[in-house]
């Protein structure tokens, strides 16, 4: 029985030597202010978490020695700071400085029809007539919407520049298309 109780207590303190390290602390920016969602990690291991609501870490690591801690943080530059581990908990605050960056200019673009002296004739597809904006996937709607094309008062038809209602001819699938 002495034995057996001599073999755990020496297993219990071999153990405290291999036992985890709990690796916590904060992350603010400059200004003192708290940055919530920043990624703490162990370089080139697996251990790491993400700061709470209030800017704190906190997680445990089986690592030991000097080891680089790198905190990210979206709209932060990276930051890398080497932290003694032992047996331990081991505590660091990180002040993250905000980086600048300027992005490019986003171009948005809807569907578009040309309709020029290079290009005399529009092709619409039924894709372009359901999607184009304002038409209500409405054919003669949709032509409205192109350059030099428009309803003139109450009157049927439409005034394409150039001619008179009249003139103006759609043709769907190969036969040629009325609307009142």
């Amino acid at each position: 029985m002495k034995s057996c109780l001599l073999l755990s207590v020496g297993l219990l303190v071999a153990m405290t030597g291999w036992s985890q390290t709990v690796v916590m602390g904060t992350v603010k920016d400059t200004r003192g202010r708290i940055l919530a969602g920043s990624s703490v990690s162990i370089k080139d291991a697996y251990d790491g978490g993400l700061t709470d609501s209030i800017g704190r870490f906190r997680f445990k690591t089986w690592e030991k020695g000097n080891k680089i801690l790198v905190v990210k943080s979206i709209g932060f530059k990276t930051k890398e700071q080497t932290i003694f581990i032992e047996r331990d908990s081991v505590f660091t605050d990180f002040e993250m400085k905000e980086e600048i960056s300027e992005l490019k200019a986003v171009v948005i673009t809807a569907n578009s029809f040309e309709a020029s002296d290079k290009k005399k004739a529009t092709v619409l597809r039924s894709l372009d007539i359901a999607t184009t904006a304002g038409a209500n996937a409405d054919i003669a709607a949709t032509i409205q919407t192109l350059p030099g094309a428009q309803k003139i008062g109450e009157q049927e038809g439409l005034f394409i520049r150039g001619g008179s209602a009249e003139e103006s001819k759609i043709i769907m699938d190969g036969s040629q298309q009325f609307f009142l």
